[in-house]
């Protein structure tokens, strides 16, 4: 009788303290359309942002259950809930009512260009620069599309690389490929690329396991040609016209290692993935500032554009200038800064293209940048200082190298002729990508730099495989919900 109840008071205290996920959609009053990236927050300054469809999940921790629950977007009033229930699923804003515009702008004498110049002034009074621990999200999705991929053998030494093996491997290879992933961590430390920690809690990839198994192929059969006929201490010359460089052999060239067990062989895999988010992840964070400025491209080449005051907002009780920018010579972009007008702090920053960015073709080596469109959003924090709260990097290119190629292995310790093997071809290659990132900073802690030097980085999972989108894989956790789209990726095998 007493374990029964013991078993069924720990049942029922471990049902009470799950936590609790509120999901709902922000729509606007007045016309129950949906209100893109809202703040969704607890008093405790943990939160979320709607995604473009005003859709949201916020997982709340019992012991916050009783917390306040803030909604606010730009032009809106903040929507304050002491009582809520994790059941409601909309939530309707009330566009606010501007009135004292003209009081405002009448106390502060500095014209559009001026409050433009003074966002860079004072940049650590108005943003947390130092060590913080950022609980967040990242959502990347992309593509690859081979517009033309032709390889023509001029010359080879060894005779498994002939033309007829380089026709065979090139129609095995997709011609279009999609990528998903999805990560939930802490990502601690500054906005510079050497105080970077990551420690993942949960990873998501969608994968096409036969078209990554043909890729995995293609390459032990590689690395197999090659050892069978590559000399110990070899490296190699790549050369394509004039243009050459020198690798080492163990470079390009898988050496089998079988001397570490399968365990130390997981614990290498976790390890590369976490370096390879975290790369991903510095070069979103640490664009964003350099030193004691901002180091965003419209701000640091704010001459090259044209700032029109074109409204006046709130965002919860901070007054907010909405200046419109566009291109005044050959800039590349337009779109909308917000700015604190108080602190005359930039707290929102939307732009896209209005021509290529980059358009490069020379000697048969070509890039095109036709494509980008960018959401920064920063959120007040417990300090008064802003820190980031959402990044939404949308981007597509084209590259193509039509060129010969030159392969030559070299030995100066193997007896005889230095040049050991040789592969001459012309190569024809045109791919297009497509790269989007999103990323949400749900909780912001500073940290001293102590408690950062002691944070052990190591690689402690490996992402989840699947073939099509789970919502229930992130149940009992704060994501930045999916959108349509998302919801219905899968991969086609």
């Amino acid at each position: 009788m007493h374990i029964l109840t013991r078993f069924l008071f720990f049942f029922l205290l471990s049902y009470l303290v799950k936590s609790q996920e509120l999901t709902g959609i922000i729509l606007d009053e007045t016309n129950n359309t949906p209100i893109p990236f809202s703040s969704i927050y607890l008093k405790s300054g943990k939160g979320v942002v709607s995604n473009e469809e005003g859709r949201f999940r916020l997982n709340i921790n019992p012991v916050n259950i009783n917390d306040s629950l803030f909604i606010s977007c730009m032009g809106y009033q903040t929507l304050r809930l002491l009582d809520y229930n994790v059941n409601d699923s909309i939530f309707y804003l009330s566009p606010k009512t501007i009135k004292l515009k003209s009081i405002i702008l009448s106390g502060n004498d500095l014209n559009v260009n001026e409050i433009i110049k003074e966002i860079q002034k004072n940049i650590k009074d108005k943003y947390e620069l130092g060590i913080t621990k950022k609980n967040m999200f990242l959502r990347e999705t992309g593509s690859q599309k081979f517009k033309k991929l032709e390889i023509k053998i001029k010359k080879t030494s060894i005779p498994e690389f002939n033309q007829k093996f380089w026709d065979s491997t090139l129609i095995r290879i997709p011609r279009y490929n999609e990528w998903y992933f999805e990560l939930l961590g802490n990502l601690t430390g500054n906005y510079s690329n050497e105080k970077q920690k990551l420690e993942l809690v949960r990873a998501l990839e969608l994968e096409d396991k036969e078209k990554t198994a043909i890729f995995e192929n293609i390459e032990k059969l590689f690395d197999t040609i090659l050892n069978q006929n590559i000399k110990t201490n070899s490296f190699f010359k790549v050369r394509s016209g004039i243009i050459g460089g020198k690798v080492q052999a163990d470079e390009m060239v898988k050496i089998p290692n079988d001397t570490i067990s399968e365990e130390q062989k997981i614990q290498n895999k976790k390890d590369d993935f976490l370096k390879w988010r975290k790369r991903v992840l510095s070069k979103l964070i640490t664009g964003l500032f350099d030193d004691d400025k901002l180091d965003l491209s419209i701000i640091k080449k704010a001459h090259k554009y044209k700032f029109i005051e074109s409204n006046f907002t709130y965002l919860g009780e901070t007054p907010v200038y909405i200046f419109d920018f566009i291109p005044t010579g050959n800039a590349e972009y337009q779109g909308k800064i917000f700015i604190d007008a108080d602190k005359l702090a930039l707290i929102r920053l939307e732009y896209k293209n209005i021509r290529r960015i980059r358009d490069f073709s020379m000697f048969g080596v070509s890039f095109k940048e036709d494509f980008r469109e960018v959401v920064i959003q920063f959120k007040k924090l417990n300090s008064g200082k802003y820190g980031l709260e959402f990044l939404d990097f949308n981007s597509s290119f084209e590259g193509g190298f039509e060129r010969p190629l030159v392969i030559t292995e070299k030995n100066k310790i193997v007896k005889g002729r230095n040049k050991q093997n040789q592969l001459k071809m012309d190569l024809d290659v045109v791919n297009r990508n497509t790269q989007r990132f999103q990323l949400v900073v749900f909780e912001t802690e500073l940290l001293e730099n102590n408690i950062f030097d002691k944070i052990d980085e190591k690689g402690t999972l490996l992402p989840v495989n699947k073939t099509s989108y789970d919502p229930e894989f992130w149940e009992g956790y704060t994501i930045i919900e999916p959108n349509k789209v998302i919801q219905e990726f899968s991969i086609d095998n």
